[in-house]
């Protein structure tokens, strides 16, 4: 009798495993050459860390798994993190605040409610944080690097770029409060037809401009300009628009492709310059962006940062696992008579220490998965096969073996 995962759970099989290890290593070995270090935060963290300094929207917490942490006497509301940057912004507050630049990087999963049936409510993902730089250098290391990443897992993806301060400037028209601005243009990408009507009942040549602006994107900083006829030019949106232009410039100063498009900037939550997200066709891989303030809200000392996450469960489905030549060692399966478990022990011992893969025979293994089929006899003979051309040959020792094979054999 089969049982039920939790809802929105998911087992990861071998075949699937194969997949994640590649992104995962690709990931981690880019990182490290960019000169990226690895953290890691805890899966529990306290409920306020995500609310008193209200880097959540209200949306967004609707969607974390809290309960009580009990210890007899009392206890602390605690989350499943249900996003990697605000607690690596704690572990930069916390641990590393001395530094004037950290490039941090994680591999973690993530939990967040889901009501729609069938929807992911565990993600993995591989992400980068960069703390103390605030330039558009930074912007574009970040979005280098993660195009890098897929470009090497074969992956032909699209960057598209949005502008947290460009929205909350032209919104800002439309709501003076922070908090409602997010809920107001989650509405109108949804099109929610109530709240458009109003709005444009009410300010109908803005509405007019905003639309136009999210339904239309560009592919180069020209884009910008349509800012300045569509938009009274406020003082923050002129700042927002040249630290969006800044960025852009350096893209393409360094050669990468975009698509500007507004819309993409949707759950903009913590975000305060450059949003990027990645695509294949319509399918985000990853995303990420500019957040300046974060660190000071979780009580830090206040640090520019930016950072990007890209999705594993998601990228996965694009790997290509045959395009890959993944160096394996041999794979030896290890057959021994009763009264032999400890020595056949030790032969797999030995062959591990030279670098082969031994498993001990039990139950009925398909031995054509093996390269090798090695058979220890009653008087302790070893008798190697193998498995694809049925060859035999006897050794006395471990080592005369793994001397044929080519192999590095032990010096006792």
């Amino acid at each position: 009798m089969s049982q039920d995962r939790c809802r929105g759970c998911r087992d990861i099989v071998p075949a699937e495993m194969l997949k994640f290890r590649l992104a995962e290593s690709v990931f981690i070995d880019t990182a490290l050459k960019w000169g990226y270090e690895e953290v890691r935060t805890p899966t529990l963290e306290y409920l306020h860390l995500f609310t008193s300094t209200g880097t959540l929207t209200p949306g967004m917490l609707g969607q974390v798994y809290s309960f009580l942490d009990w210890d007899g006497w009392s206890g602390e509301r605690v989350v499943m993190r249900p996003d990697g940057t605000i607690p690596i912004a704690r572990l930069f507050a916390d641990n590393m605040a001395g530094r004037d630049v950290a490039r941090l990087f994680y591999v973690i999963n993530v939990f967040r409610f889901q009501d729609n049936p069938g929807a992911s409510r565990e993600r993995w993902q591989c992400g980068a944080e960069l703390i103390g730089a605030n330039s558009a250098l930074a912007d574009a290391e970040l979005v280098c690097m993660a195009l890098e990443v897929m470009e090497l897992l074969g992956l032909n993806a699209r960057v598209k770029i949005s502008h947290s301060g460009v929205i909350q400037a032209v919104l800002t028209q439309l709501e003076p409060n922070a908090e409602a601005r997010h809920k107001l243009f989650d509405e109108i990408l949804d099109g929610n037809e109530t709240v458009l009507s109003r709005l444009k009942e009410r300010q109908p040549e803005l509405m007019a401009g905003l639309e136009i602006l999210l339904n239309v994107t560009g592919a180069t900083s020209d884009y910008l300009d349509n800012l300045r006829s569509l938009f009274v030019y406020s003082a923050d949106l002129e700042a927002a628009t040249a630290s969006f232009s800044d960025t852009l410039d350096m893209l393409d100063e360094l050669g990468v492709a975009y698509d500007i498009d507004l819309a993409s900037g949707r759950g903009f939550e913590y975000y305060t310059g450059a949003i990027f997200h990645f695509f294949i066709d319509d399918k985000a891989l990853g995303g990420g962006g500019r957040y300046d303030n974060l660190i000071g809200l979780m009580g830090g000392e206040p640090r520019p940062a930016a950072g990007f996450a890209l999705y594993l469960d998601e990228i996965m489905k694009y790997v290509d696992i045959l395009g890959y030549s993944i160096d394996e060692p041999d794979r030896f399966l290890i057959n021994f008579p009763p009264g032999a478990e400890a020595h056949a022990f030790s032969v797999a011992t030995e062959l591990r220490d030279a670098d082969y893969t031994a498993e001990i025979k039990m139950g009925d293994p398909d031995v054509q998965e093996y390269d090798w089929v090695l058979n220890i006899t009653g008087d302790g003979t070893l008798v190697l096969s193998d498995t694809e051309t049925d060859e035999e040959f006897e050794f006395d020792t471990v080592d005369e073996m793994i001397e044929m094979l080519g192999g590095e054999a032990s010096e006792e």
